[in-house]
């Protein structure tokens, strides 16, 4: 029998411990009735925008199966710890209510519909360090928002708070509660930017029509004036599965680049050396981001022969592998103590790899490369009982020629 080792059993004991004494201290979040809140159905004055939230992933911050899938398994891991932690962001209605999440089908709509447009509309605020739910929320019936002129058939009040990356940092950014292990730091990376210097926040490219900031004229409401800009309530990411899979893919599509660098002419018999970049050339944070120990984004790099035959030359993975204290890796989000490695692509920075192969074939060759992007792997996409494309965010294809051809 393997002997048990005490120091460890105790040290995951202590560890579980400032989770469950973490979690009752965690944010921010007030104690609230959830009748003080709307249900989003009755915002019919604003229907254009309630349409595109109901699509969003906001709207299913709950319900969402790869979510509720990795917290049930944390939760069993935990002793329910996970879910206390977790459902402040997915749930916050629920939990500021103190209603029970566990069956989203006996809640009430306000509380079921997880980020739902009356709890962001009574954010008032942020608590410092920005994340792990950190919001203020002033339950007064009062609706915030940046519109400095609205004028409304229920009250109103000017946020500028509400036009900024703090606003969504509140819960895109979570640390360990244990630990302080940073396990998404979507904020932070978007902070230490290029993107924050030149002013260009979340909602200028998770908020607009395009992948990137773009100017959005429109009205926020039936008969309100028209503007010049608006933000459109659809939370767009990557989450082409589950979320609005044409905005994801596009913001995909957006968000990388890719150059192949070759000699022209290559004789037949002769190495071929190809330097591969890939740039992270419109996303405001590292590419992936979010949970990115899930997340799967990888270059992968072919050549094809003359006569068609294909054959792989290199792939590479993107992402973060997270470790406890014991050595283990990879180990889930709730266990992690360290991260073993990132090798992610910061915002405008480039990783380049150097190709080498043998040009066998006296016909022209052809070089792909090619950058791919999954939210999770087809395991848990399998488990969850969901169907999750792969993108192509970007390829580059480049021609081998050989001497006389």
């Amino acid at each position: 029998m393997k002997p048990v080792n005490i120091q460890a059993l105790l040290a995951a004991a202590v560890a579980l411990m400032v989770v469950l004494v973490s979690v009752s201290v965690l944010t921010a979040l007030p104690t609230v009735s959830s009748s003080k809140f709307a249900n989003s159905e009755t915002c019919l004055c604003h229907g254009q925008l309630q349409s595109q939230w109901s699509v969003s992933m906001h709207s299913r911050a709950l319900i969402d199966p790869i979510y509720t899938l990795k917290r049930d398994k944390g939760d069993k891991e935990t002793n329910g710890a996970v879910g206390k932690f977790c459902d402040g962001c997915h749930a916050p209605v629920a939990i500021m209510a103190g209603e029970d999440v566990s069956s989203p089908a006996n809640l009430p709509a306000q509380s079921r519909e997880g980020v739902g447009c009356d709890f962001c509309h009574h954010v008032n605020g942020s608590n410092t360090p920005i994340g792990n739910t950190s919001v203020e929320v002033i339950s007064d019936g009062v609706r915030r928002a940046q519109l400095q002129d609205a004028r409304e058939m229920h009250p109103v009040s000017y946020s500028r708070f509400h036009a900024t990356a703090e606003f969504c940092g509140n819960c895109h950014n979570v640390n360990h509660p244990a630990n302080g292990l940073a396990l998404e730091a979507t904020y932070t990376e978007w902070k230490n930017s290029p993107y924050a210097k030149e002013g260009i926040v979340c909602q200028d490219c998770h908020m607009t029509p395009g992948a990137g900031p773009t100017k959005n004229p429109g009205t926020s409401a039936a008969g309100a004036p028209e503007r010049d800009h608006i933000f459109n309530m659809t939370f767009a990411g990557g989450n082409v599965g589950l979320g609005d899979s044409k905005l994801a893919e596009a913001r995909l599509k957006g968000a990388a680049t890719l150059d192949i660098a070759v000699d022209g002419i290559v004789p037949t018999g002769s190495s071929v050396s190809a330097t591969v970049t890939v740039t992270n050339s419109g996303a405001g944070h590292y590419l992936p981001t979010g949970l990115t120990d899930t997340r799967q984004m990888w270059l992968v790099v072919t050549a094809t022969t003359g006569d068609g035959k294909e054959k792989e030359l290199f792939r590479r993975n993107f992402g973060t592998v997270l470790a406890d204290d014991e050595g283990n890796a990879p180990v889930q989000i709730w266990a992690a103590t360290k991260i073993r490695s990132d090798d992610r692509i910061p915002p405008k920075e480039s990783i380049t790899e150097k190709i080498t192969f043998l040009q066998e074939d006296a016909k022209a060759a052809t070089l792909e490369a090619a950058l791919y992007y999954r939210s999770v792997s087809p395991e848990m996409a399998k488990e969850a009982n969901v169907e999750i494309p792969t993108v192509t965010m970007t390829s580059k294809k480049v021609v081998i020629n050989v001497p006389g051809k």
